[in-house]
């Protein structure tokens, strides 16, 4: 039987890992229960950076986020999974410069209608990650 390994990844893995993707989830709880929802992002740093419209209900779920980026190869049943733990919070627009100074990728461009002027920023606290690595033949005992 052929089987895929799933790898965990170190932080340093998982910081390189990051600025592969230019959309993530960001995880939240409210007044609901559980959400996620897809936004765009920068890296500066190590913080995650991303930007909501003003009257964006996300404002509301900070600071206890976590954020999660994948890739998958569907032919290839392969992939890799980055979680990030942390506390969000908005950036004074007077921050923002020293931010996009830091950022190793391209800023965040969202990619809906409307004014997205409020940049939010996710410092890590835990950032765990899993990729499934080449397949290996289990031995049948």
């Amino acid at each position: 039987m052929t089987q895929k390994k799933l790898e965990v990844l170190t932080r340093q893995e998982c910081f390189e890992l990051l600025p592969r993707a230019v959309v993530g989830r960001l995880a939240f709880v409210d007044d609901e229960g559980p959400g996620a929802v897809p936004v765009n992002y920068g890296i500066a740093g190590e913080d995650i950076v991303f930007r909501v419209e003003t009257q964006s209900h996300l404002r509301e779920v900070l600071p206890r986020v976590a954020f999660e980026v994948d890739h998958v190869e569907p032919d290839a049943s392969s992939g890799w999974s980055v979680l990030v733990r942390g506390e969000a919070r908005e950036l004074d627009l007077d921050e923002v410069p020293a931010y996009l100074e830091k950022m190793h990728t391209s800023f965040p461009h969202p990619w809906a209608e409307g004014v997205h002027n409020v940049w939010v920023a996710i410092t890590p606290r835990t950032v765990t990650g899993r990729r499934l690595e080449a397949p290996f033949v289990a031995a049948l005992f």
